[in-house]
């Protein structure tokens, strides 16, 4: 591991964060955007889907494979080379929607390609980032590392939020800013030095199934996939627990996953650094939160309640999010750590879609069924944590 100095480490881990503000801008704006880009090239819902599953697919295939391949190129270098093709991405969408309405067949496979390009590079940023802190941050500072890094992310999505609020009133400001994100990633430092022990080694071949990192995968699955139900009925939730109309419950819902971003800010800048959790506490901590936060929202009748129980699951996440993330660092070696970022990665949005797919399952059964299944989620969480041990690491 590179040795460097604490004020060096604090320097490094804020311009990551600054560059991978980014990628969650770029996914919200998305978002916010998407009647806009449906209305400009004439394309339907459908279409529309299929675009996004493109780029998720992408993104599970480029995850381990950027992560990987930073280490051998040199992880600053690998980030500026994805922001590059992430702007790339970014331009070919502009371009189709100053154009307006082509050719079916054309709109249909731009729009492809972009999200393709966009998600295929998107996927390396983390794991690149996430590699090069656990390269040069000495193992017990590394938690509070990965929680800056995490709460980049989260204020690039809710400044993708506000972005695309503005779009009403101010669209083509919107679009702008949603092209020239990703030259955020260019704020990266270059690569310094890249890993010597992959000189002697050969490029690592770290397997998903390999049980040093396993648990830790299984985990994030947990993780995601338990919020991920609760985030995609949270609107239809609101509407049968509060009696709201369509209009009020979105509005409803983009304040409360507004307040579920804020909270994680805040737990990863001002109160992770002053914890001295150990990772495994960090991630029964958290989990403990989260199933208290499904409690509260279970029985709140009143949108204050309600505001509270989700900012105590933003709390937890935030909390148990970087102490796997460092509790997986610590177990594999350096050249290998590009590649167990990327599957973690991997397993956090087969974990989203997942969490999709059976939060609308099971809202159909029961609207109070996704809650459920988001606390027994973390419990199993919780339950890997406390049967591993910490004989497995090979990082200091």
């Amino acid at each position: 591991m590179t040795s460097i100095s604490p004020l060096k480490e604090t320097k490094l881990t804020r311009r990551l964060a600054l560059g991978v503000m980014s990628i969650g801008f770029g996914q919200s704006a998305f978002i916010v955007l998407v009647p806009l880009v449906m209305a400009r090239l004439g394309l339907t819902t459908l279409d529309l889907g299929l675009a996004v599953a493109a780029g998720t697919l992408a993104f599970l295939v480029g995850a381990p494979l950027w992560g990987s391949a930073s280490s051998r190129i040199g992880h600053g270098n690998m980030i500026r080379l994805l922001g590059l093709a992430m702007l790339a991405a970014q331009a070919l969408l502009v371009v189709q929607l100053s154009a307006g309405p082509t050719a079916y067949a054309i709109a249909l496979v731009g729009l492809i390609l972009s999200r393709l390009i966009y998600g295929f590079a998107a996927a390396g940023v983390m794991p690149a980032a996430q590699a090069w802190l656990a390269g040069t941050v000495e193992a017990g500072r590394r938690q509070v590392a990965f929680g800056l890094l995490s709460a980049g992310l989260n204020f690039g999505r809710l400044a993708g939020s506000v972005a695309g609020a503005a779009a009403a009133i101010a669209a083509p400001l919107t679009v702008a800013l949603f092209m020239l994100a990703p030259l955020m990633l260019w704020l990266t430092p270059k690569s310094t030095a890249k890993a010597e022990a992959l000189a002697k080694v050969g490029a690592p071949r770290l397997s998903p199934f390999d049980k040093r990192i396993l648990p830790f995968l299984l985990i994030g699955v947990c993780m995601t996939a338990g919020f991920g139900q609760v985030q995609i009925m949270l609107g239809p939730l609101l509407q049968s627990k509060l009696g709201l109309d369509a209009a009020q419950a979105t509005a409803a819902t983009g304040a409360a996953l507004a307040l579920v971003a804020v909270a994680m800010i805040v737990v990863q800048t001002l109160v992770l650094p002053r914890l001295r959790l150990s990772e495994r506490s960090g991630i029964l901590a958290g989990t403990g939160l989260v199933v208290a936060g499904m409690a509260g929202l279970a029985i709140a009748d009143n949108y204050g309640v309600g505001a509270l129980a989700l900012a105590v699951t933003g709390f937890g996440t935030a909390l148990a999010t970087p102490a796997y993330t460092a509790w997986l660092a610590r177990r594999v070696d350096t050249h290998e750590q590009g590649a167990a970022a990327g599957w973690l990665s991997s397993a956090h949005i087969i974990g989203q879609t997942a969490g999709a797919l059976m939060g609308g399952f099971a809202f159909q059964l029961a609207a109070e069924l996704p809650l459920l299944g988001c606390a027994g989620l973390a419990l199993a969480a919780a339950a890997i944590a406390a049967a591993l041990d910490r004989r497995g690491g090979t990082q200091g």
